[in-house]
């Protein structure tokens, strides 16, 4: 197993609403960097946060919030000549969930494994088929 960070970043409080959600369903998690882009903050400083955040020698993940939006380009000016880093955008909670737990042999199959999940993981409410009360009552 490698040991691979995740650094969480997005616009406004992106990152601190998932570390939340995170904490909430599934503890605390030292491999986990959270990093927001404010209102207050230019794209030099959120490079230099995300620069600061990244480990020497160790693989890491950055999870942003959308394709093309700053803080994705920024992990993307960070991650080149990188090859044991990998930006991903989209992805979500369920995703990041289900693969903190699981052991990768390297930053490019944790990546690969997070898009898969969200792919698989959204998911449209159908009411038009009958829904067992029970098991709308239940939740996580």
């Amino acid at each position: 197993m490698t040991k691979i960070n995740t650094i969480i970043t997005g616009h406004g409080n992106f990152a601190s609403g998932i570390g939340s959600s995170l904490k909430l369903l599934s503890g605390e998690h030292d491999e986990i960097t959270l990093v927001d882009f404010t209102e207050s903050m230019s794209e030099l400083d959120l490079g230099e946060k995300l620069a600061d955040s990244l480990q020497q020698d160790i693989p890491t993940l950055y999870f942003t919030d959308l394709a093309g939006g700053t803080p994705f380009k920024e992990a993307i000016k960070i991650s080149i000549d990188k090859p044991d880093v990998e930006v991903v955008s989209g992805c979500n909670l369920a995703a990041l969930l289900e693969t903190m737990f699981n052991d990768y042999d390297n930053v490019q199959a944790y990546a690969k494994d997070l898009v898969e999940i969200t792919k698989k993981t959204a998911d449209l409410a159908d009411f038009s088929t009958n829904i067992e009360e029970e098991n709308i009552e239940d939740g996580i």
